[in-house]
């Protein structure tokens, strides 16, 4: 069940079966999402096709960037078929000629390594239409995201 949550310039989306938040700040055409628990293939595919049905597939939230907060996992339990499958359904879900950003924050040296493989892979999809980069520190990853801090960083 989705639960949503609106004020004047931001909104919450929610499910109530999966461990991701979704908050979305429309001055700042930003889309936060933040992951608690455990992380699996099946888990993170299941949630990605539904932000990108209930989310991303809304016209007004096309051109929004997106941070995603995987600090706060406890575990992962993720294949490199499940990145790949992962990285072929965000794909599927980019607008065609729409440049966005995504920046993916771990807490973690082993979900670094997985980030850093999820951004490896998505640079190898035909006309990337998205740039990602791994953080460590959500504060870098804002920087980054509002261009305040110009320099690429890699914890």
């Amino acid at each position: 069940m989705l639960q949503v949550k609106r004020n004047e310039t931001s909104c919450a989306f929610h499910y109530k079966d999966m461990p991701a938040l979704h908050r979305i700040d429309e001055h700042a055409r930003l889309i936060v999402t933040t992951w608690s628990g455990e992380a699996t293939d099946r888990e993170l595919i299941d949630a990605l096709r539904r932000y990108q049905q209930d989310i991303r597939s809304r016209p007004n939230y096309h051109g929004f960037n997106e941070i995603v907060d995987f600090s706060g996992a406890s575990d992962y339990r993720l294949s490199t078929e499940g990145l790949r499958m992962l990285v072929k359904v965000a794909a599927e879900g980019d607008v065609q000629g729409l440049k966005t950003r995504l920046a993916i924050v771990v807490g973690s040296p082993f979900a670094y390594g997985l980030a850093r493989v999820y951004e490896a892979y998505r640079t190898l999809v035909p006309s990337l239409h998205k740039e990602v980069h791994v953080f460590r520190n959500y504060g870098e990853a804002v920087e980054w995201m509002t261009g305040s801090h110009a320099a690429e960083h890699r914890g």
